[in-house]
Parts: C-alpha cells; structure tokens; sequence
C-alpha cells in the first residue's frame, strides 16, 4: 500500500510524533510512505524510516500566496507518487489534500485525522470538514464528542484514541539529564509540552509560588517562551523553561512529580506518556484528560487554579505512600493507551479507505495493493513536478529538482 501523510510542518509535537509512529509501522509492514509537510527538525525521522519527505511552502492563514504554492507542490506529490491511501492532519491540511486531489483527478481512499482545536474553533472545523473530507478520525473522545456537537455528521466520525508509550530511561540517560539541566539532587517537577496559551504555563508559574523544595522545568518550545520566562522572572525566577528535549523519558525518569496545567486538551499526550512511565502526576481536568486518565491515576485539579496545582504538587513530593499508589495505579492504567491500539485502529481505517462498495464480482475480488487509476489524467508542469518519477516499484530519476528529499523509500542493504 502506498500512503501519503499531508501535514503543515514536522515540529516536534504530537502530531508529528503520530505521524512518526505511522510512518515506521507502515514501512515494517512493507508499505511506501511519503510524509508531505513544510520542514522541520522531525522531517529527518521519516527519512531515517526508510520514508521520504516532500517539502512544502509553510503555510498560514493569512497567506493565500503561500498556500496557493503549498497546494501546487502537493498536487506535485500526488501525481508522482499515487497515493492508495492520503491521510490528511487537521484542517487547514484536509482543505490542502482536497485541492490537490481534485487538481491531478487521482482516485484515492482520503481520511483526516482531527488532533483537536481550541474550543470556540470547532464550529469553523466542522464546517469545512464537512466539505473537505469523506470522513474524520478524532485523536480522542474529546474531539470526537465536540466535533459532532458542532455538527459534523456523527456517521462520518471515527475516534482511534493515540497512543503513548515510553521505555525507561538508563541510570546514566537519567545522570545525563540532572547534569544537563544542573539540578543536582533536587527534586524536580516537570512540565512537557508547546509553550502556547493553551498549556497555560503561567497557572504553573503560580503554583510554583507555594511549593519551595524543587526546581520546576518545562521542556518544550513555542511562540510565548519569551513572554514566559520574562513572567517566570518577575515571579521569583522559580520555573526554567529548558526548550526542547529530546530525552523525555530521562526527565520524567528524574521528576518527582509531572504536571499540566493547560485550560484544554483533545489529547494529553505528555500526560500520558509520563502516566506509562508510572510517574506521580498532576493535570487539570479538562475534557481530554478526564475521558482517559482515571481518577485514581493522577491527581486532577480545576484548570485555571494554581493553589489547587500548588497544593496537589506539595503533596505528591511530602507524602510518599501517596506518591507510590500514583506510580501503581499509572502503570495498571496506561495499557488503555497503548501504541499497538492506535496502529491497529489506523491500519483498518486505511484497509475501509481503499476498499470500494461492493458492486460486483471483480470489484470484490480486488486487493488495495492494485494500482489505483486515476479519474483523469492533467499534463502538470515539468517544473512543478520535480525530479523524482514515481513507479510501483519506488521512484526513478527525471530530469529537474528533486521533489523528494529521500531517493528511495525501501534503501537497500
């Protein structure tokens, strides 16, 4: 199966940490992956895969010019490469991969996967779902259960919950990780996840106020980290914000407590990363973390109240009976959560994509690794094209600039 991920840009968050996980199952299944996306430092993990990345413009909602340019250099990709299956990430993607769709008339199994918007865009989300795509897969119950209130059509909704899983950090990762952050034996409360309104890390910053024996640390970046940390500073400078860490399992290895603070969630993927690794944690409880995480699991606080995060943190760091059921009851919840759910899920959404109505004897009798033919066939321009000639069997070089940035999705040994 050939399958196509359409998505703005490879920033590491979740996702693009899903699109990741898809992409390496995919190809362990044997399948040809193309990730098409602006670039970002997570667009070497599709290559190291075994996929390929096609680059497009980044795109925003106030630029025409630069979406008219991302959906041309799309239309590109689909053309070369015939998606069996084109899975499209959010919105402003979905509308995307529509355009290209109609623009090369190539026949493919479409899905969406909706991975949450503020609250007062589900109904702008809705609508143009509704237009742009056959049907929707929410990354949560929050999502699906939100959506549908807003009146996307409840028949079209899937919900194939994400998952996240982390392996232990070694001891020496875990040493690694306090000399890194030059914490010494403290005790550490962390926070993980994009320094955006939504998070709402000044509710942390307060919080922090009422607790005096740890270091408080976010590992994440994003449009506000300035902002942040000039807040953190007027606060008594008691919250770092340590930008992007790669090793998210040693720094939950070495928390005493994890904590979110934001006002939503569609899925708290930090959240429940840390809960897989049995860490002690506190988040608020907003519909996306109180539709997965049990309330034995975690402590859940209102969002917006930093005395109730302060205090539900001070407790978790004196009282160590407590802290250890936490740890228990985590581990024994988080296989709701499992990576292996969310594979399987998304492996048989893309098996109904491509699979047609049953009409006759031979449409029954076809498999979905047969070439899909296109309704039309447009004469696009060379230079749009780029280098790479996609066959059946990978692609083949043309003449021009590569549209690809791998030369082969299978290399070879």
């Amino acid at each position: 199966m050939r399958i196509l991920h359409v998505l703005p840009g490879m920033a590491p968050g979740g996702m693009e940490q899903l699109v990741v996980a898809l992409t390496v199952d995919a190809i362990g299944q044997g399948d040809e992956v193309v990730v098409a996306s602006a670039n970002g430092p997570w667009a070497a993990r599709i290559e190291m895969a075994g996929a390929a990345h096609c680059t497009l413009p980044a795109t925003s909602r106030a630029s025409t010019a630069s979406a008219a340019a991302a959906v041309a250099r799309l239309a590109a990709c689909v053309w070369q490469f015939r998606p069996h299956v084109l899975h499209a990430h959010n919105v402003r993607a979905a509308v995307m991969a529509r355009l290209a769709i109609a623009t090369t008339g190539h026949r493919t199994g479409f899905i969406t996967t909706l991975h949450g918007v503020p609250p007062a865009d589900y109904p702008a989300a809705s609508r143009i779902l509704r237009s742009a795509t056959p049907r929707v897969i929410a990354c949560a119950p929050a999502v699906a259960r939100s959506l549908r209130a807003s009146g996307f059509p409840a028949a079209r909704v899937d919900v194939v919950v994400n998952g996240a899983a982390l392996s232990p950090a070694s001891p020496e990762r875990q040493q690694q990780m306090r000399r890194r952050l030059r914490v010494g034996a403290d005790p550490i409360v962390a926070g993980v996840g994009r320094l955006t309104n939504q998070k709402d890390w000044p509710v942390l910053i307060a919080a922090a106020q009422q607790v005096q024996a740890a270091r408080f640390v976010v590992a994440g970046d994003g449009p506000l980290r300035d902002e942040l940390e000039g807040v953190a500073r007027r606060s008594g400078d008691r919250v770092r914000f340590a930008g992007h860490i790669d090793d998210i399992a040693a720094l939950v290895g070495i928390a005493s407590c994890v904590v979110s603070s934001s006002a939503w969630e569609g899925l708290p993927l930090a959240v429940l990363e840390a809960l897989s690794l049995g860490a002690p944690t506190v988040a608020t409880a907003v519909d996306g973390v109180t539709d997965l995480v049990p309330p034995e699991a975690a402590m859940l606080v209102p969002a917006g109240d930093p005395v109730a995060l302060g205090t539900a943190i001070s407790r978790i760091l004196t009282d160590g009976a407590w802290a250890q059921c936490l740890r228990r009851n985590a581990l024994a919840a988080s296989g709701a959560w499992h990576p292996g759910h969310m594979l399987r899920g998304y492996r048989l959404a893309y098996q109904q994509a491509v699979s047609p109505p049953a009409r006759s004897a031979r449409n029954r009798g076809a498999s979905v690794k047969d070439k899909p033919r296109p309704v039309s066939t447009p004469e696009l321009p060379r230079s749009s094209m780029g280098g790479s000639r996609w066959t059946s069997a990978g692609p083949r070089r043309s003449s021009g600039i590569g549209l690809l940035r791998k030369s082969q999705l299978r290399p070879r040994g």
